[in-house]
């Protein structure tokens, strides 16, 4: 059954679910996914992370397999770790939890603004312009980072600011500073 599939069947199952616990084991993923990303950009090897990020994913799918993704965070922290995925099959499973996070918790800011990460990042992996200006790449004959091509006319700061995005000058400054 396609993951995207299995993830629907979870949130209708999930809201007949009451006095439900996170999952301890997603949340642990979730930070070493995060962790892997500390200490700036141009520290990481992006190498070794992919790889780790591989091995996240496939633990995450047999997580989703055995229907143990139940919470508004359980979702959230799938979401994450399918959001640094490479294919936009990956990316568009991440928007899909994301989006099922942020309906089962509305005022959870961190699911919505995961949730217009990963739209963002689809229409990256399209060679699309962004809409939200969440998304950052480093040109090959660059040394800095910028923000991402951006439809400026897609959305508003309004927008953004109701979805927990910051306005878009605050997203170019936020670039110029990526070291």
């Amino acid at each position: 059954m396609p993951l995207f599939l299995l993830a629907f069947c979870f949130v209708y199952l999930s809201a007949f679910a009451s006095d439900v616990t996170s999952n301890a084991e997603l949340a642990d993923l979730k930070k070493q996914d995060q962790a892997a990303r500390s200490g700036g950009v141009n520290g990481i090897d992006w190498k070794k992370v992919a790889s780790q990020d591989a091995e996240r994913r496939r633990r995450v799918a047999e997580i989703l397999r055995e229907g143990e993704v139940r919470t508004a965070g359980d979702y959230f922290n799938a979401a994450l770790i399918y959001q640094h995925g490479q294919t936009v099959d990956v990316i568009r499973l991440a928007y899909s939890l994301a989006n099922v996070a942020a309906t089962l918790d509305p005022e959870n800011k961190m699911a919505r603004w995961l949730t217009v990460a990963a739209w963002d990042r689809i229409m990256m992996r399209f060679g699309r312009p962004q809409w939200y200006g969440t998304q950052f790449n480093k040109p090959k004959d660059s040394e800095t980072w910028q923000l991402y091509m951006l439809d400026e006319t897609a959305v508003s700061d309004e927008d953004r600011k109701a979805l927990g995005v910051p306005s878009l000058e605050e997203s170019k400054a936020r670039a110029a500073k990526i070291r």
